[in-house]
């Protein structure tokens, strides 16, 4: 979605605030491994300082995706701030948010979610996982498998005595 802020570009003012809900696009969702997310509340403000346009503002929402250990789904909320200079016009370093008297907000979130995303996302912190052998939840309770499993190369070390 994009956002008009035609009257802080032309200095009509120099203040704008916003409320407004964004959906991630299954595209995104997808890169980020995500099963679902609900909608994104954003409140903010864009402001002319100088000859800049700075935009503020904070979001909220979760996403669910499947535990890095356990394959469980899992909710993660999301609620941060964003302050960020906009650049309208094309460089190596930064993406240009601003197309005519819009800003593109869904980039600028996207891009903020991605920053804020854990390195493994867990179902809770001391979870089990699953067992490699049979694939039981270890969340629910220990399998049946066999839990001494020597190692082929080293079985002939299992027979060895030091006397």
């Amino acid at each position: 979605m994009n956002l008009d802020i035609s009257k802080v570009m032309i200095g009509a003012e120099n203040q704008q605030d916003f409320e407004l809900e964004l959906s991630l696009k299954r595209d995104f969702l997808n890169e980020i491994q995500a099963i679902e997310s609900s909608t994104f509340n954003i409140m903010g403000t864009i402001k002319k300082v100088e000859k800049r346009l700075i935009i503020s503002f904070n979001y909220k929402g979760n996403i669910t995706f499947a535990c890095d250990r356990c394959l469980t789904e899992t909710s993660l909320d999301f609620e941060h701030v964003v302050d960020r200079e906009l650049i309208s016009e094309p460089s190596e370093d930064e993406p240009v948010f601003i197309e005519g008297y819009e800003v593109k907000l869904l980039p600028i979130l996207e891009e903020d979610l991605i920053l804020n995303l854990p390195l493994q996302i867990l179902c809770r912190i001391d979870c089990e996982g699953i067992c490699p052998h049979c694939g039981k939840n270890l969340n629910m309770g220990m399998c049946e498998c066999e839990k001494e499993k020597i190692d082929p190369r080293l079985e002939a070390l299992k027979n060895y005595s030091l006397d």
